[in-house]
């Protein structure tokens, strides 16, 4: 999922507790990190601008999260990309708990635009971690 290839109206980037997820959502945030909900996992990513830059620390911070985040920083000053794994119903959920982390996080991130955002729905690997490794397993000795 896209920004460009979903609807601009508001009804398509509502989440489950009616904010638009570009904006983020803390209870989808929280959502995503209870074990006890059996949702599936979803890839996201989310392009944001932010009025002052974030400091180093954060982004390595956001490294040893245990949600596996990422916060990086490309060659654009202001400009990063957060991405992570979520558990979402759909793809608008995913993109409003990836961007509700930044909510959650409001300490360190104070001001930030979304500019950009995926969702792609995490693929099934038989409980492997690496898909080599499920492509050898099928073929045999």
């Amino acid at each position: 999922m896209s920004q460009r290839s979903m609807p601009h109206d508001a009804a398509s980037w509502a989440c489950p507790h009616g904010q638009d997820a570009r904006r983020g959502c803390a209870n989808c945030y929280e959502e995503s990190v209870d074990p006890g909900l059996a949702l599936p996992f979803w890839d996201a990513l989310a392009w944001f601008t932010s009025e002052r830059p974030i400091p180093i620390r954060t982004l390595q911070d956001a490294h040893n999260h245990s949600r596996r985040f990422a916060l990086d920083q490309p060659s654009a000053p202001l400009v990063y990309l957060l991405s992570g794994e979520t558990r979402a119903r759909d793809g608008v959920q995913a993109v409003a708990g990836l961007v509700g982390f930044l909510l959650h996080n409001r300490h360190v991130v104070t001001d930030f635009t979304v500019t950009e955002t995926r969702a792609t729905p995490r693929a099934r690997t038989g409980g492997t971690a690496r898909q080599t490794d499920v492509w050898l397993h099928r073929r045999g000795p």
